[in-house]
């Protein structure tokens, strides 16, 4: 076997090994030392062997987890959004702490969609990470500015730029990859593997992306074509957060992210909370569920938030409960078959 390769021999083994291509300042924490990051070789553009820092301090084992859930969650909107009329030029722009996406914002105008994202939520975007499938240039520094940023990812950054929005310290790490520019359809398909004490898991990659016209949606009202993008985007940031997970979007703006809850009318009100918290109004606003409503307190929840469409799947008991909640107050519910669309990432 050669050095950074993917085995899959056949059913009963299976596995990876790689080379060492960088080294961390510590792992998750201080005292988790030596940490390091491995190539398997595969020839992906978007691997995160092709990211290269321009300036700044190299990146953290956690500067390069959030990399990773970046680009999950960027692939995810370019993907959802590859084929929909209109979509063609618009910009992508997806802040994370911890994992979590707190501003993700599209659309044509780029300076406008840097503006969105920071806005989204500007309490936990301090010290965050940014991607964008777009160059930076000093024109769109202003939108930038200011938050305490740990890191900026894009296809490239003019001289200026850099200059612009460099932190004391060389504390804004400057990272490029041109292949950003092209991120549609561009899902990352190898399978997934996580350590357990004594093995590990390996799973499929995280490929399933819904279209409205498709196989198994089924629609209990009609959201308007505005509201179908929002919830598009919604799905595509919420299945890529750390489950339990509810999230409201708004004219292309993620508003609320209510991650990694226990309870799903617990992560309906911590979104809500989010968006209000963070200045937003969330009448209007649509919002994604990564798995069914087991009671109708949720999407209640949401509809009493100001909610207007519901994307979620199908598979409880109670399902006719949520159909009924949303049909009673007029709002639209698309659902997709639990095990065939269902979003939870990240346990």
């Amino acid at each position: 076997m050669k050095k950074g390769t993917v085995m899959k021999n056949d059913d009963k083994y299976t596995g990876f090994s790689g080379v060492r291509i960088a080294t961390c300042k510590y792992g998750e924490n201080v005292w988790q030392t030596p940490a390091y990051l491995y190539s398997t070789g595969t020839h992906d553009p978007l691997a995160l062997d092709k990211f290269i820092v321009v300036e700044g301090t190299p990146p953290s084992y956690n500067n390069w987890v959030d990399i990773d859930r970046l680009l999950q969650t960027a692939s995810h909107i370019a993907g959802a959004f590859a084929t929909r009329e209109g979509s063609v030029g618009m910009a992508i722009a997806v802040g994370v702490k911890h994992g979590n996406s707190c501003g993700v914002a599209v659309g044509l105008d780029r300076r406008e969609v840097l503006k969105k994202m920071m806005a989204g939520d500007p309490l936990a975007i301090f010290g965050g990470l940014v991607m964008v499938d777009f160059d930076v240039d000093e024109a769109l520094c202003e939108a930038l500015a200011g938050k305490m940023l740990d890191g900026i990812i894009a296809p490239a950054f003019t001289a200026g730029a850099i200059v612009a929005l460099r932190r004391k310290g060389d504390k804004c790490r400057f990272i490029v990859n041109p292949a950003l520019s092209k991120l549609g359809g561009n899902l990352d398909q190898v399978p997934r593997f996580r350590y357990v004490r004594g093995g590990f898991l390996a799973q499929p990659n995280y490929t399933f992306i819904p279209t409205f016209s498709g196989e198994g949606i089924k629609k209990y009202g009609t959201a308007t074509p505005i509201q179908e993008s929002d919830l598009l985007l919604a799905w595509a940031v919420g299945s890529t957060s750390n489950s339990n997970t509810i999230t409201l979007v708004k004219s292309g703006q993620l508003i609320g992210n209510g991650v990694g809850q226990q309870d799903r009318v617990g992560a309906a009100h911590l979104a809500i909370t989010r968006a209000r918290r963070s200045g937003h109004n969330v009448v209007g606003a649509v919002a994604y569920s990564d798995s069914f409503f087991p009671f109708p307190d949720g999407p209640q929840a949401l509809i009493d938030a100001g909610v207007a469409a519901i994307f979620t799947s199908s598979g409880s008991v109670k399902d006719q409960a949520t159909i009924d909640v949303c049909a009673k107050q007029n709002v639209a519910l698309y659902m997709v078959p639990d095990q065939m669309g269902r979003g939870f990432f990240g346990h």
